[in-house]
């Protein structure tokens, strides 16, 4: 027996159930994790797997705590803003549970350590937030044969899977469901799209509980099983992935060292944005901001600016036409949003009626 009586003790009624014993936990105790994101779905995760009586936990992260993450991201308070995410979600973790092992990376994951990081883990969990990262995670641990718990969430929507695929296994991996990166104007993010805090909870336990029936050698385990939460209706739908026999295994990360594999939105028109933006400092602009008023309080101009989100012109087109006619002879206007879709929509949908009143419109390209 490997277990100290105080964790015996601690996690008596998980070794009583049936199926995964002592063993089980002593697998779990054993095991050497990897987090990817300490957010919305890493907290919960590696919460849940602390409390579970997983052994080694190695948690990569660059970002910093900001009162914006606070709502849904439970391992961190207001008095850690400013503060590394990997050093908070440390000292919590181990405040939980002292003889836990937790190695905090205050970096980036990215073409040039994927490999080394996963190929020191027993099971990768993916709580990252950008399809470029997800892309990375997946297609590391497939080339590295690495089971990998999957998940996201945005809006009222979650998405769980566990993929494992490589060397030796066809197995199913995530490019098995998206074959490939999506276009940078259809990946919104929670920034600019929303997400109700409590789903990550949800989600990051349903990550969790994959991880734990995986490192315990569960037979309930499914590889390539993709599991659908919809919290408004409260509902989860499970679909069976099935692997395309047509589709080459990942052999290196070579094309997420190219800068085509990012999918931030491209700053075309960087001179154009310049000059935009100088000319609203200057005053010799106006600025019009169309996205919703969340997104504003989170980033903004320094400078003054009209606003007039997106949801409500949309809902109601005399609602711009009455801003309209209030900035009247204005002269030239700079409309703004997160990527610039939306204000170039605007501007293409108010810009007849704006030059009617003496109005330019510009969209600022890239948008904030």
């Amino acid at each position: 027996m490997s277990l100290p009586h105080a964790e015996l003790r601690r996690t008596a009624r998980q070794t009583l159930l049936p199926g995964f014993g002592l063993r089980g936990q002593e697998a779990l105790n054993d095991a050497q994790v990897l987090v990817i994101g300490a957010g919305g779905l890493g907290c919960p995760v590696m919460q849940s797997l602390v409390a579970t009586g997983v052994g080694t936990i190695t948690v990569i992260d660059d970002d910093v705590v900001d009162d914006t993450n606070i709502h849904r991201q439970i391992l961190f308070s207001a008095a850690d803003v400013g503060r590394p995410k990997v050093d908070v979600a440390a000292e919590q973790l181990r405040r939980h549970r002292d003889d836990v092992r937790i190695i905090a990376r205050n970096e980036h994951l990215d073409a040039s350590n994927a490999v080394e990081y996963f190929r020191g883990a027993d099971l990768v969990i993916d709580g990252s937030d950008t399809f470029t990262t997800k892309f990375l995670a997946a297609d590391a641990a497939e080339l590295t044969g690495t089971p990998l718990v999957w998940g996201s969430v945005l809006r009222f929507h979650g998405e769980i899977a566990v993929w494992h695929s490589g060397p030796g296994s066809r197995g199913v991996g995530l490019r098995d469901l998206y074959p490939t990166h999506p276009a940078p104007e259809d990946t919104p993010d929670c920034a600019t799209a929303g997400v109700l805090g409590v789903t990550t909870s949800v989600v990051g336990g349903l990550m969790a509980t994959e991880a734990v029936k995986l490192l315990a050698g569960m037979d309930e385990a499914e590889i390539g099983v993709l599991t659908v939460y919809e919290a408004l209706a409260g509902t989860l739908k499970r679909f069976q992935v099935a692997a395309d026999p047509e589709r080459e295994l990942v052999t290196s990360l070579d094309a997420h060292a190219a800068p085509a594999a990012s999918c931030a939105v491209p700053q075309h028109g960087d001179g154009e944005k310049a000059r935009l933006l100088a000319q609203i400092a200057d005053g010799e602009a106006t600025a019009l901001d169309v996205r919703e008023l969340g997104e504003k309080a989170i980033k903004d101009l320094p400078q003054e600016s009209a606003h007039l989100p997106t949801s409500a012109w949309r809902e109601d087109p005399d609602a711009a036409i009455a801003l309209l006619d209030e900035l009247r002879g204005a002269g030239d206007v700079v409309v703004y949003c997160a990527s610039g879709k939306r204000s170039a929509d605007f501007v293409e949908r108010f810009g007849p009626a704006a030059a009617e009143r003496a109005i330019r419109l510009r969209s600022l390209p890239g948008g904030l």
